[in-house]
Formats: structure tokens, C-alpha cells, sequence
């Protein structure tokens, strides 16, 4: 056989290597013929094939099945903890990083609450606290490397946070740069709600051809975009500020310099600003809203169905725009729990236009508090089951 026939051979090999894995990343464990099976592919390619892959570690046998008559056959499953990633989310109100396997489940998680006066100073600190914790723990030779997930626009070329509205003390904030001087690591980049849908994808296992709208609600509100298994990004590396799009002209003047933008009429700082004019108490905090309305109790009542019917509208109208089969909603404003969630659906199917709401679900994410860093850990995990790098 020639050299490029062979060349070609091997990357078939390859290909069908990373196809295994893949499969077994989003099942427990497998039998050989099982995973033949699942993959059409002949039983003594995935012999081959998994031999090579428990010689390097990545795989290991997982017992036998029981047998009804003849061999009993070996069950095999990913080595989970064979690498591992970090994954760190910036917000407004707190900086939540952890450590994770190739399956997405958390070995370590590190959280630093901010002030409501942040500054840059107690950022850095804070960020690089936690940022310390995790790679303490860490066997340098597992690690993959560090994913951060962040609010506000950024460049995703240079690393550089924008014009933060959220939080003016972190304008033009180099990401990059920070891990690069302080840790000698350069790491993955990506917005927050883009990062919450990866998690979605990656480590909930959404089918590969799914289609769905994510909406983050908690500081900011966004929106991600799903079609077919992809994310549609954008130009400057988001996916989309909706918390920046007008609902009431000549309304509240926005963080961002505009009036009437959709968070000045539902996000956790109008609660909180609401709610404080209510009490006559510049100390009250989300926490407190959170616990008062989740305990039943009515003296917010009002301040928090009206940022339901605002989301609800805004979603309805994202989906009479777009059409999902599904929509999923995330973020820190999920504390509020399932009397807020409730409201939100109540005002969709008020706004939505209903040949579209039939046959559409609408959900909760599931570990909301670590989706955005779990999904800057999958921009590094999904390394090993895409690159051939790690199989030669």
C-alpha cells in the first residue's frame, strides 16, 4: 500500500477511535460487541480499538456481564478522571470555579462572593484565590487547562473585557494576560450563556440535533441560540445581550446608557432596588428576597411577578422570532424557585404565539450555580474526544 493509502488508513483508525470514546463518554460502560453495535462498526476494529486505548489509560474494563449461556462478556468504561480541567465563572456577585473529570462531574468546587462595591483590587484577588485552590489540587501532568467564563462583551481575539456595564471597575480587564503573567497558562475564553449552553451539550448529553433557545437570567439576561447541535455565535464573541434590548422606550436609564432596556425591568439588581425602596432599607440583597418569596410569603410578591411577566414576554418573543423545539432557562434568578419558574411560563404562553407553543417544552437547567464554568471546562475536555493528538 502506498503512503498516503496508509495515511489515510490511520486516519480512519483515528476517527473511529474518537467515535468510541465519544460513545462511551455519554454512557456508563459498554460491552465490546455492545459498542460495536452502537457504532456499526466490526468487532474486531473495537477489539483493536480498545485494546490501544486501555494500554494508554483512557479506558479500563468494568466487570463482566451476566452470561444466559456462553462466555460472559467484559464490560468496558471510560477512565473519567484520566484528564481534567478547570473552569472558572466570572459574575457581577461572585467568581465560582471547579475542577472536573472528562464526564463533567465536580471533584472540587471553589466560590468567592464580591462586594456590591466591587472593585478591580478585591476582583484580582478574589480570581486569583480561586484560581490557586484548584490547580493546588490538580496533577499537573491531568490537567488540560483552564476555561473562564465571563459577563460582559469582550474580545475573544485579545482576551480583554469591554465596557462592563454591570460593573465599570473591570473595564478593558485582560483576562488573558492574568492567567499568562500569574500562572504561565493561557487560557479558553468564552461569554457566560454561551458557556451555559456548552454545558447543555456537553455534559447534560443534548441530542446532537437538538435545536433550543437558553435564556440566562440573573445580573444581565442572555440568550443563546442552538440550531441543530451548534451555537450560533457572534461577531464579538457572544452570543447575544438580550438584557440589552429596549422594552420600554423613555423607561429606567440603563447601565449600559440606554432607557427601557429589558434588564432595568427584570434582573436580580431591579429586584434588589425595588425591593429596597419597598422596605425603606438600602441593605436589603437578593438572598433575602430569595428566601422571603420562597418561603411563601407575599411582601414581594409584586416586585417579582412583574420581572416574570417582562422575562416571559421577552422569551415569548424570542420564540415567535425563532421557533425552538425547546427552551431552557438558567441563571441565578432560578433561586427564586418553582413559583418564579411558574410565572415565567404563565407569562410565555400569554405572549407566545400558540401554533408555536404546542408541541415546545420549557425547562429548568439542572446545577445552574456551575453550568457556565462547567461549560469553559468542556471547551477544554472536548479536546480529548476531538483532537487525535491525545490517541498517538
Amino acid at each position: 500500500m502506498c503512503a498516503r493509502g496508509l495515511l489515510q488508513l490511520k486516519n480512519i483508525r483515528l476517527r473511529n477511535t474518537l467515535s468510541a470514546l465519544n460513545v462511551l463518554r455519554t454512557r456508563d460502560m459498554l460491552s465490546r460487541v455492545e459498542l460495536a453495535r452502537e457504532l456499526n462498526c466490526p468487532g474486531t476494529a473495537i477489539t483493536r480499538i480498545t485494546r490501544e486505548l486501555i494500554a494508554k489509560g483512557i479506558l479500563k474494563p468494568a466487570g463482566l456481564l451476566e452470561s444466559n449461556g456462553g462466555r460472559p462478556r467484559e464490560r468496558i468504561e471510560l477512565v473519567a478522571d484520566w484528564k481534567k480541567a478547570i473552569g472558572i465563572e466570572l459574575s457581577p456577585h461572585r467568581i465560582t470555579g471547579i475542577l472536573t473529570d472528562l464526564k463533567g462531574h465536580i471533584i472540587v468546587r471553589e466560590e468567592i462572593f464580591l462586594g456590591e462595591q466591587l472593585g478591580i483590587e478585591e476582583f484580582i484577588h478574589s480570581l486569583e484565590l480561586v484560581a490557586k485552590r484548584l490547580l493546588s489540587v490538580c496533577e499537573e501532568e491531568k490537567l488540560l487547562g483552564i476555561g473562564i467564563a465571563t459577563f460582559g462583551p469582550f474580545s475573544g481575539e485579545s482576551g480583554i473585557l469591554g465596557n462592563v456595564a454591570a460593573c465599570p471597575a473591570l473595564d478593558y480587564f485582560n483576562i488573558r494576560k492574568f492567567f499568562e503573567n500569574n500562572f504561565a497558562l493561557t487560557p479558553q475564553i468564552t461569554d457566560a450563556t454561551y458557556a451555559r449552553a456548552l454545558h447543555e451539550i456537553w455534559f447534560n448529553h443534548a441530542p446532537a440535533q437538538s435545536s433550543f433557545l437558553l435564556f440566562d437570567a440573573g445580573a444581565g439576561i442572555g440568550c443563546a441560540t442552538v440550531f441543530e447541535g451548534h451555537i450560533v455565535f457572534g461577531k464579538y464573541s457572544n452570543v447575544g445581550e438580550l438584557g440589552h434590548t429596549v422594552y420600554k422606550i423613555d423607561g429606567e436609564l440603563c447601565a449600559c446608557g440606554k432607557k427601557g432596556c429589558l434588564e432595568t425591568l427584570c434582573s436580580i439588581g431591579v429586584i434588589e432596588r425595588k425591593a429596597r425602596t419597598l422596605k425603606k432599607s438600602k441593605k436589603i440583597k437578593f438572598s433575602e428576597v430569595v428566601k422571603s418569596y420562597s418561603s411563601g410569603k407575599d411582601e414581594f410578591n409584586e416586585i417579582i411577578e412583574d420581572s416574570a411577566r417582562w422575562l416571559g414576554l421577552a422569551i415569548a418573543n424570542q420564540i415567535n422570532f425563532l421557533i425552538p423545539g425547546k427552551v431552557i432557562l438558567t441563571g441565578e434568578m432560578l433561586l427564586l424557585g418553582e413559583r418564579f419558574f411558574k410565572k415565567v411560563k404563565e407569562s410565555i404562553d400569554e405572549f407566545v404565539f400558540p401554533a408555536f407553543r404546542k408541541e415546545m417544552s420549557i425547562d429548568k437547567s439542572d446545577s445552574w450555580g456551575e453550568s457556565a464554568a462547567l461549560g469553559a471546562a468542556s471547551l477544554l475536555v472536548r479536546k480529548v474526544f476531538e483532537d487525535t493528538k491525545f490517541l498517538v
